[in-house]
């Protein structure tokens, strides 16, 4: 590849963010235009698959560059095992100084994830609250300050230093409470918000608009998701939804312009002409287009599975590029090995995208992502715990789907004619639909067949310090 190796490498993963809602992949450039700014300068991959659509499993993946049947992280609140090498372990190794700095409990050092990194900033302002916030967490205004601020130190210890920085924004996660600013620029009032009980609320209003069924967030969470819900939802909005997409927008405007700060506290400090810049994002958000209403992890819908992935190269080399073929976010680890030298262990299941960053097409290859959630009742102790959950497998402009735990329900779709998956080609399926799904399950049982996955506990110090906030609140039972 042309041009000199990158110095510096700066990974930046926004969580719970929709592609779509970004402009460099059709969302409005007025509310991004930081991302738009950046993507002017990068090479924009514009179909990239994640590999679980949940935040500790998919970032486990991005930094391992493994599958979750593979690095044996199945979701949220357990344990990395020790035996993966992350990429800032090889960095580290290779003589850079790894910094973090991490947006939500989900990525907590308690899990793991933060091995071979030598700072790791943690320090959440929010603190979980029932109803309010499920989890501790900052803002982007935080996470900016605070990653701005390690690689101050970093530079203070040694000014020739390379750096590895990881920095992680969480606003798009629900709830949805933006500044004023960002309110008013999609139309909503100053001051106003919406919280974890208006998103439940929206979830069983379209639950019984799409079945008669109200079963609420918190059931299909612990028990799934049914057949009912798949079958009736219609992909249009209510106004309830509409409103609740506004103060998404809000929050991803928000967002945006801290990711423009970052942008500008690295060029002025020197970094980023010297720097691989690249931002991704672990999984999005169904809103009412499918029946994982207002959720990720229950599906594997693009909603939830199609993230950004966007690569600048030093000096802005191949600034404008695009590229279409269908990628994941196993590919980033490889990719940033591949352009600084660092050999990548045999176990790496993505591919090197190096090439790609200089015109030439990615190989064409089976694309995998799996769901995390139900988290209690399809899981069986001694086995994968998501075997009977959610499977996606993509190749090229087909996607697969199948779900074990609803009595293996199939779904086919054809993402050049039908982005949206509002068209199951199974439904009334001809001979030719009824071959490109055996394909590619077929092409999933390989994949599956092929992966032992490493062990992982559930770390229950989470659980444990909920249950001492809800006491210390005035919540008395479990059921709270």
């Amino acid at each position: 590849m042309g041009g000199k190796a990158p110095r510096h490498v700066i990974l930046v993963s926004l969580d719970t963010t929709r592609a779509d809602h970004l402009s460099p992949w059709g969302g409005d450039p007025k509310l991004t235009p930081e991302l738009a700014r950046l993507a002017a300068e990068s090479v924009v991959f514009k179909d990239v698959t994640t590999a679980a659509p949940t935040t500790l499993a998919a970032h486990t993946s991005i930094l391992t560059g493994r599958s979750p049947r593979s690095h044996g992280t199945p979701r949220n609140g357990f344990r990395v095992n020790p035996e993966n090498e992350t990429l800032a372990e090889l960095l580290g190794a290779g003589g850079f100084q790894t910094l973090a700095v991490v947006g939500s409990f989900a990525l907590e050092s308690l899990f793991g994830l933060d091995q071979g990194f030598a700072r790791y900033d943690e320090e959440f302002g929010i603190e979980y609250l029932p109803g309010l916030y499920d989890q501790n967490q900052r803002r982007a205004d935080q996470v900016t300050q605070r990653a701005l601020d390690l690689v101050d130190d970093a530079l203070g210890e040694d000014a020739d230093s390379r750096i590895f920085l990881f920095a992680h924004y969480f606003d798009a996660h629900a709830p949805y409470d933006a500044p004023d600013w960002a309110l008013q620029q999609v139309g909503l009032e100053p001051g106003t918000r919406a919280d974890l009980e208006d998103l439940g609320r929206a979830v069983v209003a379209q639950q019984y608009a799409a079945s008669g069924l109200r079963l609420g967030q918190r059931w299909v969470f612990t028990n799934g998701l049914r057949s009912e819900f798949l079958d009736g939802a219609t992909g249009r909005p209510s106004k309830r939804g509409e409103h609740l997409a506004q103060h998404y927008s809000s929050e991803v405007a928000s967002l945006d312009r801290e990711l423009g700060r970052l942008l500008d506290g690295l060029s002025e400090r020197g970094l980023l002409e010297d720097s691989l810049l690249i931002v991704t994002g672990d999984h999005g958000e169904t809103f009412w287009e499918h029946g994982d209403f207002w959720n990720h992890g229950l599906g594997v819908y693009q909603t939830t599975v199609s993230v950004p992935l966007l690569m600048r190269l030093p000096a802005g080399r191949s600034a404008g590029r695009e590229v279409d073929a269908p990628v994941s976010t196993l590919d980033v680890m490889p990719t940033i090995c591949g352009l600084l030298g660092v050999e990548t262990p045999p176990v790496v299941e993505g591919v090197d995208l190096s090439a790609a960053l200089e015109g030439e097409r990615p190989p064409d290859r089976i694309l995998v992502c799996e769901a995390t959630q139900p988290i209690g009742a399809v899981e069986i102790e001694g086995k994968w715990r998501n075997i009977g959950k959610a499977k996606a497998v993509r190749q090229g402009r087909w996607k697969y789907i199948i779900t074990p735990y609803l009595g293996n329900r199939e779904e086919l779709y054809d993402l050049e004619a039908d982005p949206d998956e509002q068209v199951n080609l199974l439904g009334s399926p001809s001979l030719a639909s009824l071959e490109k799904g055996a394909e590619l399950r077929g092409a999933l049982d390989a994949w599956a067949a092929r992966l032992d996955p490493l062990p992982s506990e559930f770390e229950p110090a989470q659980t444990d310090a909920v249950r001492a906030r809800l006491k210390a609140l005035g919540y008395s039972g479990e059921d709270d």
